[in-house]
């Protein structure tokens, strides 16, 4: 990059920065909540952007290049995400809250909108937060594919119901109400630990490594 260049970029990223700034204190002066909201936002979107976090990646790299960083990162999330709900479960025991949770049943429809989506996915070049990624970056066809998304999730939505009388579902499944939470931990804790080790044998052996 040029120096021209690189002091164009830095003018830009300047000018967004007084931007967001200006937008944090506009919406401060609205609500609390909404400040929040953006300013989580503006966060989770950086830490994607610099870390170029996307789940397509997490699951096409070890198939065609046979990378699994992204993948065990994906692992890694899944294992922090469960050992905090844990906690918010404890906590809610121990002071008697319910939790309301959502837990919905399986069927060949999930199978088969997982397939689908997934190739979609590798087609647009990006997951839901990959596309807006990409998005914020300038990409102009993740714009094309976000409104395909979007078009595809009111249309799913709206067609649920019949999905689900055409393949049919089987009950939800809860796993602590059948194995008790401490089982549950353990066995989920396990299978994420093996799922890491697999991902990095697999790039050990593809990359010879």
């Amino acid at each position: 990059m040029g120096t021209n260049a690189f002091h164009s970029q830095q003018k830009w990223n300047l000018g967004f920065i007084v931007f967001l700034s200006l937008l944090l204190v506009l919406l401060a002066q609205m609500s609390t909540n909404l400040t929040l909201i953006f300013a989580l936002g503006i966060s989770l979107g950086f830490v994607l952007q610099k870390s170029r976090f996307c789940l397509v990646s997490a699951v096409r790299d070890p198939i065609l290049i046979g990378m699994t960083e992204l993948t065990r990162a994906f692992l890694l999330l899944l294992g922090i995400s469960i050992l905090g709900f844990a906690l918010v479960s404890w906590g809610a025991s121990q002071r008697n809250i319910p939790l309301i949770l959502n837990v919905f049943p399986l069927g060949v429809h999930t199978v088969v909108g997982g397939l689908l989506f997934g190739i979609g996915m590798v087609l647009a070049g990006g997951c839901s937060t990959g596309i807006l990624m990409r998005i914020g970056e300038g990409f102009a066809m993740q714009g094309v594919a976000f409104f395909g998304l979007v078009v595809g999730a009111v249309l799913g939505e709206r067609s649920l119901i019949n999905w689900r009388i055409v393949f049919g579902e089987l009950p939800g499944i809860f796993l602590p109400d059948i194995l008790g939470w401490a089982p549950t931990l353990i066995l989920e804790i396990a299978v994420l630990l093996a799922l890491w080790q697999l991902a990095r044998w697999w790039q050990n052996k593809q990359l010879g490594e």
